[in-house]
């Protein structure tokens, strides 16, 4: 009974911290999700501007999909997040016949008061 009680009091927070981890809901509320194909800019650095960071975006694309379609696709993730620019993105690798790219998906930090 007392082993009972104790397994309950450890799988409910972690249920309850697994159910909050879905979706395609922006991580951080400042910056909403954005339509796929908005302005988002790429860079292998973490970029020259201040930043928050939303979180990490990959795409996955089989090597007959075009460069620029694939590089759209990561895009498309960083606007699911709410994001603007993708930094980290290094050359894509290369498994079972995919084009892999991956990067960490950033807000520019917007200056208060305009």
């Amino acid at each position: 009974m007392i082993r009972a009680a104790r397994v309950a009091a450890i799988v409910a927070p972690l249920a309850s911290l697994a159910a909050g981890c879905g979706g395609d809901r922006p991580l951080d509320p400042r910056y909403p999700a954005r339509a796929e194909g908005c302005d988002v800019q790429i860079f292998r650095e973490a970029p020259d501007r201040a930043t928050d960071n939303l979180g990490p975006v990959s795409a996955r694309c089989d090597d007959g999909v075009a460069e620029d379609d694939c590089l759209r696709t990561l895009k498309d993730q960083a606007c699911k997040l709410g994001g603007d620019v993708v930094w980290g993105v290094e050359d894509p690798q290369h498994k079972y016949e995919k084009r892999i790219y991956s990067g960490r998906a950033a807000h520019t930090k917007v200056k208060d008061g305009g």
